[in-house]
């Protein structure tokens, strides 16, 4: 017999001198159970599949074999595994129907047959109560992991719940990375007489809403289900449909909250006549009378080109922290949206970055200030090259001398790089030369001597008046406006705005005729 000296690594055991490997083997037979330290998973235990692949390639042998003779039957026969996947049984997520299973196996038998009960009496007993302890062991150990797994599932609901009540750190994807930086600059703000808002919880209770209602007004998602805004289309005057975007009554009531607290109190430039107290179309007009030359330019798609970036430096310009800042830039810009049904569920979806919505009552201004570099820069252009410059939304005059006509293409060029290393872009279409010998026509008014309404619409309105008084109102619209005297209406005050006494005579006619 040989002896040879081997050490033993084992954990928990001391090296052993010596060892005899003819009877190592056979001298000490395994534990019952010694396996489930090793195993990592309870379901790797559990799992019924892996037996019956072992059982179908007779691998079972032993212990194992006899437990699964007694759980599945002594007469289970080949294509265990065939049979479990058949009956869906082999992946059940209830350990109870592991080893008891489902009525629709009919192979498996929960009792050995009497024959071969007769043959293993002793070790069915010993075994069968060593299985049952084992199995309330592994059942009371998964209902404690289970409670344990629910409740903190509700704490973490309850923190959660919590915390959205109480602040707000997201507001959608690629929006939401400034939310923490919450320092404003308060004596800027003070200053220009602005509210002083340094974080989420501000903002909701200058707004009069709760931390929810604000997160629903500003978060920002591709696809939404829900919009606050109501979107329809109306005829363009040069044709083609332009997209309205009104917003919903409780968005609507907080951008009028900013637009009078906030952007009415901010500086425009003094090129700007839309949207601004005390400047119109007569005052835009007005800069270019008696001019040689006019020429006009228009700003393509200008609301939806001012982006959500832009519009929130103009939040942090005036002082207030990035957090205020990007909740205010997504309360007043939207995304262009097309609507899609989408597996029965009518779905809006985002086409394009979010911009000034056209219909918002803060768009105008917002416009006029983000608009204050442009102003600046084009005012350099006008005054290097001795012209007069205003703008009236998207609508640019430039006036000067009758060389002005010869140069046209390289002021256009000029104008059209610095639009562009602004955002915008020059409508291909839109823009016109007009010199003296024409009507020089600026934001509607005729300019050549002093702006005014061109003859022409004054001659329809009176048309219209001195008709209505023989046939009647309805039957003069002939457009088919849908209220009539509400068009009649702004008609005469727009000629009231360059001619107020003419204006207050057609005024008087047109009430004796209600």
């Amino acid at each position: 017999m040989d002896v040879v000296s081997l050490p033993d690594h084992r954990p928990g055991r001391s090296p052993v001198s010596s060892v005899d490997t003819s009877k190592s083997r056979r001298s000490a037979p395994p534990a019952p159970f010694s396996f489930l330290p090793k195993i990592k998973s309870e379901r790797n235990f559990l799992d019924l599949r892996g037996a019956a692949d072992l059982w179908d390639r007779g691998c079972v042998v032993g212990f194992w074999g006899r437990l699964l003779r007694l759980i599945l039957g002594q007469n289970a026969g080949s294509g265990l595994t065939e049979q479990l996947q058949a009956s869906g049984t082999a992946k059940s997520r209830n350990r109870s129907s592991v080893f008891f299973p489902a009525q629709s196996l009919q192979a498996p038998q929960l009792l050995p047959p009497a024959s071969v009960a007769e043959t293993v009496v002793g070790p069915v007993g010993a075994e069968g109560s060593r299985i049952r302890s084992t199995l309330s062991v592994v059942a009371r150990r998964e209902a404690q992991q289970r409670a344990r797994d629910n409740e903190r599932r509700r704490l973490r609901e309850i923190r959660r719940t919590d915390r959205l009540s109480r602040d707000i750190t997201y507001l959608g994807r690629g929006v939401s990375g400034w939310l923490n930086e919450r320092i404003s600059d308060v004596a800027r703000l003070q200053s220009a007489g602005l509210p002083v808002l340094s974080g989420p919880a501000d903002v909701a209770k200058a707004l009069g809403i709760s931390l929810q209602s604000l997160r629903g007004l500003a978060f920002h998602a591709e696809v939404t289900r829900l919009t606050n805004y109501l979107r329809f289309t109306v005829p363009k005057r040069s044709g083609g449909q332009r997209e309205l975007s009104v917003p919903h009554r409780r968005l609507a009531a907080a951008q009028r909250w900013i637009l009078r607290t906030i952007l009415d109190r901010l500086i425009v430039s003094e090129q700007a006549h839309g949207f601004v107290s005390g400047r119109g179309v007569l005052t835009n007009a007005q800069q270019h009378c008696g001019q040689a030359v006019l020429l006009n330019l228009d700003v393509q798609n200008f609301f939806p080109s001012i982006s959500f970036a832009r519009v929130r430096r103009v939040f942090m310009a005036a002082g207030y922290s990035k957090c205020v800042a990007t909740i205010l830039a997504l309360v007043c810009t939207e995304c262009p949206r097309r609507e899609v049904v989408f597996e029965g569920r009518r779905l809006w979806v985002a086409t394009g970055i979010r911009g000034l919505p056209q219909g918002a009552c803060t768009s105008p201004a917002l416009s006029n200030l983000v608009c204050l570099r442009l102003d600046r820069r084009l005012q350099g252009l006008a005054m290097k090259l001795g012209l007069v410059y205003s703008r009236y939304a998207d609508d640019l005059t430039f006036s000067g001398g009758a060389d002005l006509r010869q140069r046209a293409g390289a002021v256009l060029k000029s104008v059209g790089a610095i639009l562009g290393s602004e955002g915008l872009q020059v409508h291909p279409w839109k823009t016109r030369v007009q010199p003296r010998s024409t009507a020089q026509v600026v934001t509607g008014l005729v300019v050549n001597d002093r702006p005014g309404v061109c003859r022409r619409e004054v001659r329809r309105v009176r048309a219209i008046l001195h008709r209505a008084a023989t046939e009647g109102l309805e039957r003069q619209n002939r457009d088919g406006h849908p209220n009539f005297v509400a068009w009649l209406n702004g008609r005469i005050g727009w000629i009231g705005q360059s001619r107020p006494e003419l204006g207050r005579k057609l005024m008087e006619e047109l009430r004796g005729l209600r």
